[in-house]
C-alpha cells in the first residue's frame, strides 16, 4: 500500500467461497411398479450447478470474455436464485464492467441471499468505502465481523480503519486498527498506518515504537524506512536520521524517497 493518504485505498480481496465441486447432478436407481426394471432418474443439484456456472463465469471474465461470463452467471442466478456467491460474482462482473449501480444492487441480493456470510457484508463495506459512502460502508464491516462462523475480523477491522481514516475520522480509525492488531498483531498495514498517524499528530516517541514493530513483522522497504526518517527528524535525532538514511540509499538508491532524501542533504 501506498502510504500517502491521496493515494489509499481499501485493501481487501475479493472473497468469493466458490465450491470445488464439478458435479451437477446425481443418479437414483428406482424400478417400474411390479418389475426388476431400473429406472434412471437425474436429479439435478442446482446449488452445485449454480457453483459451476459461477466458476465459468469468473472464467470467462478474467480472460476478457464478458458476453460469456454474463451468460453463465445467467445460468447460475436461474439455478440458485438466493445463493450468497452467486450474487457476489455478480457484484465482482458488474464491477469489472464499471456498472457501479448494478455492483451495488448486487451486494445487496448477496446479503439477503439465504445463506448470507459475513464476506458479502465485507465485500459489500469495501465496495461503499470506495464510492465515499463511509458511514453506511461501516454498518457493513460491523456487520461481517457480527456474523456466526465469521474468520477474517482482522482483515476487515483492518479495512475499518483505513476507510475511517479516509473519511478523516483519526480516532475511529486508531481504534479499529488497534482491534486489528489484537485478531493479528502481525498485521503490517495496521502497524504502518498506526505509525503514519503518530507521526502526522506530532507523537513521535509513539511513531518511532510503532515503526520498530513494523520491522520486526516486515521487510524495510523505501516508504518505511523514509518514514523513519521524518519521525526522527521529528525528534530531532540526527544520528537516527543518518542510519535511517543509509538504509534508504543502500537499499533502495533508484526510490523516489531516495532521491528525496539527497535533494534534501544538499
Amino acid at each position: 500500500m501506498d502510504l500517502r493518504m491521496n493515494q489509499r485505498k481499501v485493501v481487501l480481496p475479493l472473497v468469493l467461497i466458490l465450491s470445488s465441486m464439478m458435479t451437477t447432478g446425481c443418479v437414483t436407481q428406482d424400478t417400474y411398479a411390479g418389475t426388476d426394471t431400473p429406472v434412471s432418474e437425474r436429479k439435478i443439484d442446482k446449488v452445485a450447478a449454480a457453483r459451476q456456472r459461477v466458476q465459468l463465469g469468473l472464467t470467462y471474465l478474467q480472460k476478457g470474455n464478458s458476453e460469456q461470463a454474463k451468460a453463465n452467471l445467467d445460468r447460475a442466478l436461474a439455478f440458485a436464485p438466493n445463493l450468497e456467491e452467486v450474487h457476489i460474482a455478480f457484484a465482482y462482473y458488474y464491477q469489472s464492467v464499471g456498472e457501479l449501480e448494478k455492483t451495488e444492487r448486487a451486494y445487496r441480493e448477496a446479503t439477503r441471499a439465504s445463506d448470507a456470510t459475513g464476506d458479502s457484508y465485507n465485500n459489500f463495506g469495501a465496495f461503499l468505502c470506495q464510492q465515499g459512502k463511509y458511514a453506511e460502508s461501516e454498518k457493513m464491516f460491523l456487520k461481517a465481523v457480527d456474523q456466526p462462523l465469521y474468520t477474517r475480523s482482522a482483515s476487515t477491522y483492518e479495512n475499518l480503519g483505513i476507510c475511517s481514516r479516509k473519511a478523516g475520522q483519526v480516532s475511529k480509525a486508531q481504534k479499529y486498527f488497534a482491534m486489528a492488531l489484537k485478531y493479528d498483531p502481525r498485521r503490517r498495514t495496521s502497524l504502518i498506518e498506526l505509525t503514519e498517524i503518530d507521526y502526522e499528530q506530532g507523537r513521535f516517541i509513539e511513531a518511532r515504537e510503532q515503526l520498530s514493530r513494523f520491522h520486526r513483522v516486515a521487510a524495510e522497504s523505501a516508504g518505511s524506512l523514509a518514514l523513519g526518517i521524518k519521525i526522527e527528524q521529528g525528534l530531532k535525532d540526527d544520528e537516527a536520521v543518518k542510519r535511517f538514511g543509509i538504509l534508504l540509499l543502500a537499499k533502495f538508491p533508484q526510490s523516489v524517497q531516495a532521491k528525496e532524501y539527497r535533494a534534501s542533504m544538499h
